[in-house]
C-alpha cells in the first residue's frame, strides 16, 4: 500500500465509523461504494472487506453505548444467535446469484421504513424485555435475515435491526442503536469469515480502513448519547432514504454476479 492508500484508508474508515456511531449501523452502507470507487474493489471484494472491517466500528461505538446503557445485552445476545446461521448463508449466497432483485427490494423496504419513522417517530419507551417465547422467536428470525442481509450485501444489518427495535421492540432511539452493533459484533466477522474463504477480503487494506473506523466511531457515538429521541430517530430516517437510493443505483449498475473464472482470479 502507498501512502496515498493509507490516507485514503484512514478517511474511509473514519467516514464508516462517523456512521456507525451516529446510527447504530456497521458502516458497510457507507464503505463498500468507497472500496468499489477509490480502491477498485470488485463488489464482492468490497461487500467481505467492509465486513472484515466493521468489528473495528461495532467495538468502538458499542463501548461508548454501553457506558451510558443504551445496549440491550439480552436481546441482543439473541439476535446475534439468529445472525450466526445467517450470515455464512448470505456470503454464500453472494458469490453465486444476481443481487439485482434482492438490492432494489431492500432499497423500497427502506424506504417503506423510512416513511414510517418520518410520519410518526415511536415514542421513547426504555429497553424492551424478553418476556415471552413469541418475542424471542422474533428476534431468532430477525437475526436470520440480519445475517443473511449482512453476508450478502456487506453492511452490518443495523438498517433492518434498529427499525426493528424502535418499531416492534418500543426501545429509545440510543438503545436500538447500541443494541444493534452489539450484534453487529458477531454478525460482521461471521459473515467476513465466509467471505474470506472464498477469497472476498482484501486483508492488506482491512487493518488502515480498521483504525480509521475505529477514531471515527466513538466521537460520533458520543454526540448520538446526546441528541434527542425524536430528532435522532429522524434524521436515521434520512440516512434511510439516502442508502435506499444508493442500493437502489447500485443494483442498477452491478448484477452482483460473476463467472467461477472471475471467482477463481480474485483468490
Amino acid at each position: 500500500m502507498t501512502a496515498r492508500d493509507r490516507v485514503r484508508g484512514l478517511i474511509a474508515g473514519a467516514a464508516a465509523g462517523v456512521a456507525g456511531g451516529l446510527f447504530g449501523v456497521g458502516g458497510g452502507i457507507v464503505l463498500v461504494p468507497m472500496l468499489t470507487g477509490f480502491f477498485g474493489l470488485t463488489q464482492h471484494a468490497a461487500h467481505g472487506t467492509s465486513l472484515a472491517v466493521i468489528a473495528g466500528t461495532a467495538i468502538a461505538a458499542t463501548i461508548v453505548y454501553a457506558m451510558h446503557g443504551n445496549v440491550a445485552w439480552a436481546t441482543a445476545g439473541i439476535v446475534a444467535l439468529g445472525s450466526l446461521v445467517g450470515a455464512p448463508l448470505g456470503a454464500r449466497w453472494a458469490t453465486r446469484v444476481s443481487a439485482r432483485g434482492l438490492g432494489r427490494s431492500f432499497a423500497i423496504f427502506l424506504v417503506i421504513v423510512a416513511v414510517r419513522l418520518l410520519w410518526q417517530a415511536p415514542a421513547a419507551a426504555g429497553h424492551y424485555s424478553l418476556s415471552s417465547p413469541a418475542a424471542v422467536g422474533f428476534c431468532l428470525g430477525l437475526g436470520l435475515a440480519t445475517g443473511l442481509l449482512a453476508g450478502f450485501m456487506g453492511i452490518g444489518g443495523g438498517a433492518l435491526v434498529v427499525p426493528a427495535c424502535t418499531l416492534v421492540f418500543g426501545m429509545t432511539q440510543q438503545a436500538a442503536q447500541g443494541t444493534s452493533l452489539a450484534i453487529i459484533l458477531v454478525t460482521g466477522p461471521a459473515a467476513a469469515f465466509e467471505h474470506s474463504r472464498n477469497g472476498n477480503v482484501k486483508w492488506a487494506l482491512v487493518p488502515t480502513l480498521a483504525v480509521g473506523a475505529a477514531l471515527g466511531a466513538p466521537a460520533a457515538s458520543w454526540v448520538a448519547q446526546m441528541l434527542p429521541h425524536g430528532w435522532l430517530v429522524r434524521a436515521f430516517a434520512v440516512f434511510l432514504l439516502v442508502t435506499a437510493v444508493s442500493t437502489w443505483i447500485r443494483a442498477g449498475r452491478s448484477p452482483f454476479r460473476r463467472s467461477a473464472a472471475t471467482a477463481t482470479a480474485d483468490r
